[in-house]
């Protein structure tokens, strides 16, 4: 059953935030971390009982995002490790070839590593959500639409957090597999529980039937202003969110729905063709509906985006050679060609094309560790309306697949003739090339129920219904709840 209440009545003595599979109740094992995490690692009736206090906390959470195993590292690029267009240049540092070799099982360092990143999010977020209903007594009238973003930024994160773990987890709905199968979605954490608290795996539908509402709950509040650095969700990145979990889900109404309303209605615009090689080295760009921002003293380090896509550091994630090959035989007039380019460490060593979507943010003094992710950007929805229309959508305002797909084109290439028509396969090759190293390859092929190809398994080929595209739930939360289902069902 879904957990809807987001005032528990349950009270009792908060401790250091850490996530238990167990129990949402926090414990103190993360010191280290709670530490460089002041902001939102405790919250209390004591710390939120204002606007600033709750202001405070929800700044906490997103702190979590910006980790290794949140969106600053490896976890970021899951779906590129997985779909066969980047490869690993040197294989002896061993940080990330898990998910390349499909090694993510129980008692894999990243299926421990990603669960906690995204389960600590949702804990976070029910602690805080016990606290602002008296928060809310002592507000002004000026105060209360600051006081609703908040809340509704509280409720995206959670539908984020739910949406990344369904993504990691278990299969996407548009794979085949049965939605109402017992076990076939993710532990819901939705609300503070008492010690022992026994989770299990809830349905798939459930799954996304808790994304979904978090995230349409988080509309009711959220500004609809184009925030200066895209550090936090904003309507248009929620309504954004809604659009991915519906294309997900298969139903393209919906997907059509709120993809169509953000091109149509957000103050965000297309990067143009001069724009598009220097906007990942800044903040707040007119595609960022919302980026996970990094710091001097806030970031991954060398287990990071740059440091992965870095012949110099931890080479993991290069482009693979049938990539390159596919870009540079049918791409000679796209500006996002120009993001693939051969790299090395002196002497030679790690040769290689890369991208340099994360050679670091402008001036800063760490580039391999600053590099803000870009959790969504506006030509996803661009992609999601004309896949949307393409599979049965329709548009009030008779636009069509074709028409959303061209207006992208035009600002990729420096000379472009429109399509008159569009196929599927155009669409997926426009993911493919523009979403490089931003984390969809795999989870496009896979929710096409297309099987994924690796020269990191035998055979080559992983059929896209096998156990091993999916992560499973860390072993430590089996220890925790021995009748807890690590494999998701089908």
């Amino acid at each position: 059953m879904l957990v809807s209440n987001a005032y528990p009545s349950i009270q009792m003595k908060r401790f250091p935030l850490y996530i238990l599979l167990a129990s949402s109740v926090l414990f103190t094992s993360c010191e280290k971390e709670l530490n460089q995490l002041p902001s939102g690692s405790l919250p209390s009736e004591q710390s939120i009982s204002s606007l600033s206090g709750l202001t405070s906390a929800v700044r906490g959470v997103y702190s979590r995002l910006n980790t290794r195993y949140g969106y600053s590292g490896e976890t970021a690029i899951f779906a590129d490790g997985r779909g066969g267009d980047v490869k690993i240049v040197v294989g002896s540092y061993n940080h990330s070839t898990a998910i390349h070799q499909f090694l993510t099982d129980k008692s894999s360092g990243f299926s421990a590593g990603a669960y906690q990143a995204f389960a600590t999010t949702s804990s976070r977020v029910n602690d805080i959500l016990q606290y602002v209903g008296s928060v809310e007594k002592t507000l002004s009238s000026s105060e209360k639409t600051q006081f609703n973003d908040q809340v509704a930024q509280l409720y995206a994160l959670r539908g984020l957090a739910h949406l990344e773990q369904a993504r990691l987890f278990s299969h996407i709905p548009t794979t085949g597999v049965n939605l109402d199968a017992a076990y076939s979605g993710i532990p819901l954490n939705t609300a503070v529980h008492p010690v022992g608290y026994r989770f299990q795996r809830s349905t798939l539908r459930e799954t996304y039937a808790q994304v979904i509402a978090d995230l349409t709950k988080s509309l009711e509040g959220l500004s609809k202003n184009k925030t200066l650095n895209s550090g936090a969700i904003n309507y248009w990145a929620a309504a954004g969110l809604l659009a991915r979990t519906y294309l997900y889900l298969g139903d393209w109404q919906n997907a059509y729905k709120y993809a169509s309303e953000v091109i149509s209605s957000s103050p965000y615009t297309l990067y143009s063709v001069a724009d598009y090689p220097s906007v990942w080295g800044k903040q707040g760009t007119s595609e960022s509906l919302f980026e996970v921002l990094t710091t001097e003293k806030s970031n991954a380090g060398l287990n990071s985006l740059g440091g992965y896509t870095n012949p110099g550091v931890y080479p993991e994630f290069g482009a693979a050679d049938d990539f390159v090959t596919w870009v540079q035989t049918t791409r000679s007039n796209d500006v996002r060609a120009q993001l693939i380019s051969e790299r090395s460490k002196a002497g030679g060593v790690a040769k290689a094309y890369y991208t340099t979507k994360y050679v670091g943010q402008d001036g800063a003094s760490n580039a391999t560790a600053m590099n803000n992710f870009k959790v969504i950007r506006l030509s996803e929805l661009y992609l999601i309306a004309s896949e949307a229309l393409l599979r049965g959508a329709t548009a009030s305002d008779g636009k069509t697949a074709v028409d959303y797909y061209n207006t992208l084109r035009r600002n990729r290439f420096a000379s472009y003739t429109p399509a008159t028509t569009v196929t599927l396969q155009d669409i997926l090759d426009e993911r493919r090339i523009e979403f490089f190293c931003e984390g969809h390859r795999a989870f496009d092929l896979l929710r096409n129920k297309i099987n994924l190809t690796s020269q990191y398994v035998s055979g080559g080929t992983v059929n896209y219904l096998d156990w091993r595209t999916i992560v499973e739930l860390p072993e430590r939360e089996k220890n925790i709840n021995p009748d807890l289902v690590v494999r998701a069902a089908q």
